[in-house]
């Protein structure tokens, strides 16, 4: 079944940019997000739990998908960052604010979103583009309620650390179904996997590793920051990624 980014239309006499998406075991893509992913799951008595934010407008567009689908903002129990990056936490401190929600990072990447270290370090190329970044994608600090470590878990949600984009990268596991892995690995436009950008990563070699880690386990979605879901088999194809050396 093709359910992540698969739109249903609304009724023509709806907004155009109004969509919902066809949800597949409690998972949703928030559409129209633009450059970066977003997903709600429903997590059972926790509520809903939203996976990154997108940049500072994305917080209009998870309210709008909530309306969509008959929720309300206070449905959304918990917000985790899978990393500090402001493409993934520009509207964190906006949605804890709107929905009530507690706030979770991991606690290497925390600082960062707190302000209490720059929101991103890099060095040559990578540099220049999160300055030229900086100046569109402003970042309201915001101090999370909640620090995660390896092995934590939030609802059926387990957390995996995967440093190697930024030292604070988590991936989140829905076990035998998903796994959302931030920017540790993207999709190209005909959905192949990709790497992490070696230009905007702290330690390639570490996201190799991380990759090797989750590549161990089983599940058979990929959800990623950046690029098409891998919605069949994704386990699979990432170990036949590994064991072509990445490519």
């Amino acid at each position: 079944m093709n359910w992540v980014g698969k739109y249903l239309r609304t009724p023509s006499d709806a907004p155009c940019d109004m969509v919902q998406v066809t949800p597949h075991h409690g998972i949703h893509q928030i559409p129209n997000m633009g450059f970066s992913n977003a997903y709600l799951v429903e997590a059972d008595q926790q509520g809903l739990v939203l996976i990154d934010t997108g940049t500072r407008g994305g917080y209009a567009k998870v309210l709008a998908y909530l309306t969509s689908i008959g929720r309300k903002p206070s449905d959304v129990s918990y917000i985790i960052l899978t990393h500090a990056d402001g493409d993934h936490s520009g509207s964190a401190a906006k949605l804890k604010s709107l929905t009530g929600a507690k706030l979770a990072i991991h606690e290497l990447d925390a600082p960062r979103i707190a302000g209490e270290k720059k929101l991103k370090e890099t060095s040559g190329f990578g540099s220049f583009m999160v300055g030229l970044f900086g100046v569109f994608m402003k970042v309201e600090r915001v101090k999370p309620d909640t620090t995660l470590n390896d092995g934590a878990a939030i609802g059926p949600l387990a957390i995996v650390h995967t440093p190697g984009h930024t030292d604070g990268s988590i991936s989140i596991y829905k076990p035998n179904e998903a796994m959302f892995v931030g920017d540790l690995l993207r999709t190209d436009g005909s959905g192949n996997l990709k790497l992490a950008s070696a230009s905007m990563s702290r330690d390639m070699a570490e996201v190799r590793r991380s990759v090797e880690r989750i590549s161990k386990m089983e599940f058979s979605m990929i959800l990623p920051g950046h690029g098409k879901p891998i919605e069949e088999d994704a386990a699979t194809k990432l170990r036949k990624f590994v064991e072509k050396g990445f490519k």
